[in-house]
């Protein structure tokens, strides 16, 4: 009797193994409902709780925008319960008075949840109290939603763009950004992060730096510059790499004792790389298979000597500025923006991220039809 009932116990939980209930997910890019007519920028997407969360940089995106004194407002969150279908909650940092640094541009903002508290980054500038380019700032909130409170208010964490937070296993966080120096040298950095005091407790290294390029040289050699966005940057006259004209985004992860720090260019388009390494200070390598996601402008690709090889039929002529989140199915997944060819508008596009068995992250054209991911639970 006894060995019966074991024998059904085991064919009982056979049955079980093998019936295991199929999930699904169906998704297509760009992803717009819910979200501002005028698209969004940068787009973070994370979990917390039941709901998925949503924020990046809100209209007007350029200065060409801002037409009549209307300013980008925020830092915008939504939400959503399945990805598709989104609703806006708040500004959850809202734009001062212009007597504050953080007065315009509040670009690639992200939320990060770090020892149980939420830290929302921006990054600013106020051109009439001298702060001329993009300085870094951020707030905290013991709920995702907010209240936040700005922790940078009297002064910005440093100059710099496209501010991100990691927090490593042993629960030192850091940040990392991008700056232009004097040279016209775009440059990703990175520095240990004292949250509470908004200083940084290690000194700002860089991370990685722009690909190979010819410069405009005058007759003595001296690089030829222009100014823009009130920075000098050089006259680049050819790209021998993908990333050889700017880089940007950056994100940070770790996954089986590899960090991976994700940034795009607009070298071609706007596409995404990483560079991985195994100590948080580096040093970063590139991945060899760079880029591994986005989209190109014909014109600009062949302009700087690259062969124009993308998708006729794809909707887009950017994808970039991407963050990382764990999607339904466990696997990680990229978040970012696409512009469209058409509309020239930016919204939400999201697809699963593959690697091999080197922890290389696979190369993968972002989709724009119809997907259906299917896993066991």
């Amino acid at each position: 009797m006894f060995k019966r009932l074991l024998t059904i116990i085991f064919l009982a939980f056979l049955f079980a193994c093998g019936h295991e209930k199929l999930q699904t997910f169906s998704y297509q890019n760009p992803i717009s409902k819910g979200i501002d007519e005028k698209g969004l920028r940068d787009c973070q997407v994370l979990k917390e709780g039941d709901w998925w969360y949503l924020t990046g940089t809100a209209w007007p995106h350029w200065a060409r925008e801002e037409k009549n004194g209307n300013l980008n407002q925020g830092v915008p969150l939504y939400k959503s319960k399945d990805l598709k279908q989104w609703q806006f909650i708040k500004y959850i940092v809202l734009r001062p008075d212009s007597n504050s640094w953080y007065y315009r541009r509040f670009w690639a903002p992200e939320v990060h949840k770090i020892n149980e508290k939420y830290y929302a980054t921006f990054n600013c500038r106020n051109s009439n109290l001298g702060y001329n380019w993009q300085q870094m700032g951020y707030a905290v909130a013991d709920n995702i939603e907010g209240p936040y409170e700005v922790v940078t208010k009297d002064k910005p964490l440093a100059q710099g763009n496209d501010l991100t937070f990691f927090e490593d296993t042993d629960g030192k966080v850091y940040a990392f950004w991008h700056n232009i120096d004097e040279e016209g040298e775009y440059w990703m950095g990175s520095a240990e992060i004292d949250l509470d005091n908004a200083k940084f407790i290690s000194e700002p290294k860089m991370a990685i730096t722009t690909g190979k390029r010819d410069v405009k040289m005058d007759e003595d050699g001296t690089p030829v510059k222009i100014y823009q966005v009130g920075r000098y940057q050089k006259v680049v006259t050819k790209c021998y790499e993908w990333d050889s004209a700017h880089i940007e985004g950056a994100y940070v992860i770790k996954r089986n004792g590899i960090y991976y720090l994700f940034y795009s260019s607009n070298t071609r388009g706007y596409e995404i790389g990483y560079a991985t390494a195994t100590n948080i200070n580096g040093p970063w390598v590139k991945g060899r298979n760079n880029p591994i996601y986005g989209a190109k402008i014909k014109e600009r690709s062949e302009a700087r000597g690259f062969a124009f090889d993308d998708d006729p039929d794809s909707p887009f002529q950017q994808v970039g500025h991407n963050e990382v989140f764990t999607g339904y199915d466990g696997r990680l997944w990229i978040s970012c923006h696409g512009i469209n060819k058409i509309t020239k508008k930016p919204f939400l596009v999201i697809d699963p991220i593959d690697f091999n068995e080197k922890g290389e992250i696979l190369q993968r054209k972002p989709s724009y039809t119809i997907q259906t991911i299917t896993w066991k639970k």
